[in-house]
């Protein structure tokens, strides 16, 4: 049987733990976000944010600029490209 002691002491790790696990959930969501139009979930360094929208981001790398531009401000396209 497990002594006060030591049963205090696995109690502290696993609040230690979850905390942690809240936290760095946090963490993680800030570093992510997922492409308007390809769905993929990138790290935000690898992705654009549009100047037009509000928190929409899309891939800086392939298609997924110029086909945003197309369906969504087909205005601003057309001058863009």
């Amino acid at each position: 049987m497990l002594s006060d002691d030591e049963l205090a002491r696995i109690r502290e790790e696993q609040e230690e733990t979850e905390r942690w696990r809240r936290y760095s959930c946090h963490v993680v969501a800030e570093m992510l976000e997922a492409c308007a139009i390809c769905g993929a979930v990138r790290e935000k360094e690898h992705l654009n944010r549009c100047q037009w929208c509000d928190d929409t981001y899309f891939c800086k790398d392939g298609l997924c600029a110029p086909q945003h531009r197309a369906d969504v401000h087909a205005d601003v396209a057309y001058w863009t490209w």
